[in-house]
C-alpha cells in the first residue's frame, strides 16, 4: 500500500512539474500610447497571469496564480505617490487593537498632560 501511495504522489508531482514545463501563453497584450499611458496583460495555461494599466502617476493591476495544492490566489493593487497598496485574501492584516489599549488611548486623548508649575521643577546647582 505504501508503494502505491508513493507512486501516486510521485505521479502527481511529475504531472505538476510537467504542467509548468509545457505551459504556454494563452493570452498576451501590450499597449503604449507614447504619452505615458500603458497597459499589458498575460495568462499562461498553468494558471499564472497578470494585468496592469496606468500612467506616470498611478498604476493599477492584478496578478493571479494557482498553488500546487490547487488554491487560486489573486492580488489586486494600486501604486501611486503614496506607495504600493496590495489587496487580496493572502495579504496579511494587522490584528485588531485590544480594547484595553483603545481605552488607554481614549483616556490620554481626553486628559492632556498638565503643564508643570515652575515650583515643581527641581533645580540642580
Amino acid at each position: 500500500m505504501l508503494k502505491y501511495v508513493l507512486l501516486l504522489t510521485l505521479v502527481a508531482w511529475v504531472s505538476a512539474v510537467d504542467d509548468d514545463a509545457h505551459a504556454h501563453v494563452n493570452k498576451e497584450f501590450k499597449k503604449d500610447d507614447g504619452h505615458g499611458h500603458f497597459s499589458y496583460g498575460y495568462d499562461i495555461t498553468n494558471g499564472i497571469g497578470a494585468d496592469e494599466a496606468g500612467d506616470q502617476k498611478e498604476v493599477h493591476g492584478e496578478f493571479h496564480y494557482t498553488t500546487k495544492e490547487g488554491v487560486p490566489v489573486k492580488v489586486s493593487y494600486t501604486a501611486d505617490a503614496n506607495g504600493y497598496h496590495p489587496h487580496g485574501d493572502v495579504i496579511p492584516t494587522a490584528p485588531p487593537t485590544p480594547p484595553a489599549i483603545l481605552k488607554a488611548l481614549e483616556y490620554i486623548k481626553n486628559h492632556p498632560k498638565a503643564e508643570k508649575n515652575e515650583g515643581d521643577k527641581k533645580h540642580h546647582h
